[in-house]
């Protein structure tokens, strides 16, 4: 992992990136808030960084939240309603505060994405919509995938404190789901896991939670605003809908039963490894009272 350039080094080449960039801000993409940098002095504003983009919700393919997590610079390209940008993030620190330069160059003009004539820029937007999935999304289940885990879960956790909610993570293992496999193949394994994933996603308030497939079988679900009994109660409705789903394989039918565990963040300040600890130890819990259990 590399070292986050300094601030004073960057200093040097803003003039120069001036030349080349069209626009340029200092985010701090936890907190997802634009900083003001005067004389050598950072402070927060009232800008939230998404919002540049007229969207009311948090990036899906965060290139910022990368930057910062993985210490290196991405790309991206993103779109406003009348323009096409390439993205740039750049983690860098000031003051010993890591935070994150982004650097916007329009080429509305100037990229052309493969070949053939799109319809008045449609085509182009489903096009960078599709690339941006690509990143953050799972190929099995077109759910979230454990990359967007990491960069989106410290961004609801900060939310969370800030605003004085709860939030509430569950992590679901489906039971027994090696006896599938070596029964059926892994061809009914990943049926199955598409199943479940559909059936998770009709559990959740589409613009408010997320999904993401955490492992092979396994997945975590973040519910935002949710206090630890509506939480239950989410949880209990899955794994009655999950049971209540029969899976017709040929003259064979497969019942599928799924375990979860709880954890409600709520007053606390912790961070995503720990939550994500705490509701797999609940989820164990639910193992070990022989499977298709809730545990809070």
């Amino acid at each position: 992992m590399k070292e986050p350039i300094t601030i004073e080094v960057l200093k040097e080449k803003l003039d120069f990136f001036r030349t080349i960039y069209d626009s340029i801000r200092i985010i701090d993409p936890v907190k997802k808030s634009v900083m003001d940098y005067k004389e050598s002095n950072i402070k927060e504003t009232n800008q939230i960084c998404y919002k540049y983009w007229s969207s009311q919700k948090i990036c899906d393919n965060c290139i910022a939240m990368r930057a910062y997590i993985e210490n290196d610079t991405f790309m991206k390209l993103e779109n406003t309603a009348e323009k096409l940008f390439m993205v740039t993030a750049i983690p860098t620190e000031i003051q010993q505060h890591k935070i994150v330069l982004e650097l916007f160059k329009d080429v509305t003009n100037t990229m052309m994405v493969g070949s053939g004539e799109y319809e008045s820029g449609r085509s182009l937007k489903n096009s960078l919509v599709d690339m941006n999935n690509m990143v953050v999304k799972d190929d099995l289940t077109n759910i979230f995938n454990r990359r967007y885990i990491s960069e989106r879960l410290p961004a609801d956790i900060i939310k969370s404190v800030i605003d004085r909610k709860p939030l509430s993570v569950l992590i679901a293992d489906i039971d027994k789901f090696k006896e599938i496999n070596d029964t059926f193949g892994h061809i009914v394994g990943d049926f199955v896991i598409k199943e479940i994933a559909n059936i998770l996603l009709g559990c959740i308030r589409g613009d408010i939670d997320w999904i993401a497939r955490y492992g092979g079988d396994e997945f975590l679900i973040c519910l935002n605003n949710t206090s630890n009994n509506s939480a239950y109660s989410i949880a209990e409705r899955m794994r009655v809908k999950i049971e209540e789903k029969i899976i017709q394989i040929e003259d064979k039918k497969i019942e599928i039963f799924a375990s979860f565990g709880i954890f409600t963040m709520f007053k606390e300040q912790l961070t995503s490894e720990e939550i994500i600890a705490l509701a797999d130890r609940n989820l164990y819990e639910a193992k070990k009272r022989g499977r298709n259990n809730v545990v809070k």
